[in-house]
């Protein structure tokens, strides 16, 4: 499916960016275009929403299980225990309590920590495998539909972590949030970031790009452009530091067939130094978001 206007500001010119492949499922090549007005990039053309799904078909898709059976998944489910603790500190920075909606809620980890917590909570997860394990490990309220128009009430707290890459109707998706937060609310946003270190070390090896089924490739100009489109503002980032070693694991793999994990590493510190010190941010940010004034 081939996109004819870019997503962000209807330009119809772009420019190829990178071509890389789908290395976990399909093989298959894609093109990343980069709009030539605005500079948003995203795969172009891309698999039709009828057939996205089949390339999610993979068991290197971790965030879908909750399995500890290798040392690359414990260390996995191990971070992402802090990790979760580190979301909801977030959001504790802003409201102690409240209503939140997490889309694309995986295994419901998060959710459940905001649940522990006295929040309301509501899931969106269309992936069956970890819909049903949210719900039968933490009996969360969480639904396969993605369709936003469908959900009551307001939203304090809206939170996508590493999920609007995934989107494929994008501004329809800002849109209902706009309908859906509450008035002093906030939007949680986790992204990659192609501007970091480790995505212009790694190339088209750069496991973040994750063809096809990451249809939008992000940076922190990107992203205010966005949402300032649809009436939002940054109001802080935040980088993910465990992003640049699991990424680099990935990437080498990509390469070599090994995750080679000193050089992985290497290559995450280095790219964590650019993102404390240099302009081009993290491998992957959390953006902040809320109404404009």
């Amino acid at each position: 499916m081939e996109i004819k206007n870019c997503p962000v500001c209807n330009n119809s010119n772009f420019s190829n960016h990178i071509e890389s492949k789908d290395f976990s499922v399909s093989k298959e090549s894609f093109i990343i275009v980069s709009c030539d007005e605005c500079n948003f990039h995203f795969t172009n053309p891309r698999p039709s929403d009828e057939n996205l799904g089949k390339y999610y078909i993979s068991d290197h898709y971790i965030s879908h299980n909750n399995s500890s059976r290798t040392f690359f998944e414990k260390v996995y489910q191990l971070v992402r225990k802090f990790a979760t603790n580190g979301k909801f500190g977030l959001i504790s920075s802003f409201f102690s309590s409240g209503r939140i909606l997490d889309i694309g809620c995986g295994t419901g980890d998060f959710l459940n920590k905001c649940k522990s917590k006295n929040w309301e909570t509501k899931g969106i997860e269309p992936s069956k495998i970890a819909r049903d394990q949210a719900i039968n490990n933490y009996n969360l309220d969480v639904e396969g539909s993605t369709d936003l128009s469908q959900l009551d009430g307001e939203f304090d707290i809206i939170t996508m972590w590493h999920v609007l890459e995934h989107v494929p109707n994008l501004n329809e998706t800002l849109v209902q949030f706009n309908q859906l937060l509450s008035k002093k609310g906030k939007i949680i946003i986790a992204v990659p970031n192609l501007e970091s270190y480790d995505a212009k070390y790694y190339k088209e090896y750069w496991a973040a790009y994750d063809l096809p089924i990451h249809l939008y490739h992000f940076s922190k100009k990107s992203i205010c452009t966005l949402f300032e489109k649809h009436g939002f503002s940054l109001r802080k980032t935040k980088g993910m530091k465990f992003d640049s070693f699991y990424v680099s694991m990935l990437s080498e793999e990509h390469i070599s067939g090994k995750k080679n994990f000193i050089k992985s590493i290497f290559v995450g510190i280095i790219s964590n130094l650019y993102g404390l010190f240099g302009k081009d941010g993290f491998s992957s940010c959390i953006y902040v978001l809320e109404r404009s004034k």
